[in-house]
């Protein structure tokens, strides 16, 4: 009976030894060989979606959180529109419509919202246009009011001069001082008059300023906090042109196109026009990448990527120097994509006739480059989408406006390369 059980044993192994599949087993690190070609390219996270949260929440936090980007933007916005009383800079009344619709101000992006279990990072870009129009004004009339008020003095010596030379009036003392005091009054007045208006507007780029330090953001912050019951961090980007965000240039096209008799397409060329796009071949840019294996990637040239296993080949030190090397020639900074404009689309439809009525609708388009991927659409190289449809490269944005005939729209798209 031993040895007919000991028989059923051995067959059983040889059984199941003959069905297992040997292809799929394990390789061991040391014998791994890499054969990779170019890597997709992945961009940052947090452009895939506007409020980006990947962390345990309750059901009914995540449901209101596009009630929440709604009030938030209004609320951003709102404190980036804010300005000094009345009394401060001028005796005239300027209604809240007259500084909402101003164009010297500060243009924000909509939000990107990153969340964390301890608290959200808010990015914002923003384009401050009054900083640069309040600065010029400033230096402008500065030079221009000290030549006048040097005049005024010169204007008021000679009279001055005039009446000394006819001594008749001076011969009683009371006339001597009603002619000084008069002049002394009139010199003050004019040269309060020139003060005022640089007062004014000092007062205005202190206050454009201090919107972004902390003592005013921090405030911002604790209204922002009771939305998400967590800490706000602030991450604002300030752009040198308004034409590198679509959001930014649509609200500028709103604000310009709301006023009276506004030619369409001369707004439109304001901003496509004076778009600078790369001097780049074209032809050898959307040339087809053969599919070669790179091997300067990190994953051809060990055979496996542990820091034992390279440590082992190379020393630690040369490791890093030829890490720091590669740091100096800003190589990080070349790996990124989508850092210049490669095109854009400007797209506007509604009632904005000339003649103030509700004629025929107009509709006007301006494109100036490309708007494909160039890798997806020529290289052949696979790309990421964004929210399951848009393309990585792209920025869009659509903004409303209402004037009295009636409403219209516009439409802004940006590629990079």
């Amino acid at each position: 009976m031993n040895n007919t059980y000991k028989k059923d044993i051995i067959s059983q192994k040889n059984i199941l030894i003959k069905n297992i599949n040997t292809k799929n087993r394990l390789v061991p690190f040391n014998v791994k060989v890499n054969y990779v070609g170019n890597i997709k390219y992945f961009p940052a996270d947090s452009k895939e979606w506007k409020n980006k949260i990947y962390l345990y929440n309750n059901n009914n936090y995540i449901k209101n959180l596009l009630i929440y980007d709604m009030n938030i933007y209004i609320l951003i916005k709102k404190y980036f529109d804010m300005f000094l009383k009345q009394r401060l800079i001028t005796k005239n009344y300027i209604s809240h419509k007259m500084h909402r619709s101003s164009l010297n101000k500060i243009y924000i992006s909509r939000p990107e919202i990153k969340h964390t279990n301890s608290k959200a990072i808010i990015t914002i870009y923003t384009y401050n246009r009054e900083y640069f129009s309040l600065s010029k004004n400033i230096e402008n009339n500065v030079k221009k009011n000290i030549i006048k008020i040097l005049n005024i003095i010169k204007k008021v010596i000679i009279k001055l001069e005039t009446i000394f030379i006819n001594k008749t009036i001076f011969r009683n003392k009371n006339n001597f001082f009603k002619y000084f005091f008069i002049f002394k009054n009139i010199l003050k007045l004019k040269i309060l008059k020139k003060l005022n208006y640089i007062r004014r507007n000092k007062y205005k780029l202190n206050l454009n300023q201090y919107k972004f330090k902390d003592i005013f953001l921090s405030k911002l912050g604790t209204l922002i906090a009771k939305f998400y019951n967590k800490n706000i961090e602030f991450n604002i980007i300030n752009l040198k042109s308004i034409r590198l965000n679509s959001d930014i240039f649509t609200e500028y096209l709103r604000l310009k196109l709301r006023k009276k008799r506004r030619n369409v397409l001369k707004r439109m060329n304001f901003i496509v026009d004076k778009v600078q796009l790369p001097n780049i071949n074209s032809i050898i840019e959307r040339a087809r990448l053969p599919k070669n294996i790179d091997f300067n990637l990190l994953e051809n040239k060990y055979k496996n990527i542990n820091l034992n296993s390279i440590v082992n080949e190379k020393s630690l030190n040369e490791i890093l120097n030829d890490f720091y090397k590669k740091v100096q020639k800003n190589t990080i900074f070349n790996l990124i994509k989508y850092k210049k404009i490669g095109g854009i689309k400007l797209e506007i439809k509604g009632r904005l006739t000339k003649r103030y009525r509700a004629d025929r609708a107009v509709y006007k388009v301006k494109i100036k480059g490309g708007l494909r991927n160039i890798d997806s659409c020529y290289k052949g190289l696979s790309t990421v989408n964004f929210r399951g449809y848009s393309n990585s490269s792209m920025e869009y944005s659509i903004k409303k406006g209402k004037r009295r005939i009636g409403s219209f729209a516009i439409k802004g798209w940006i590629n990079g390369k």
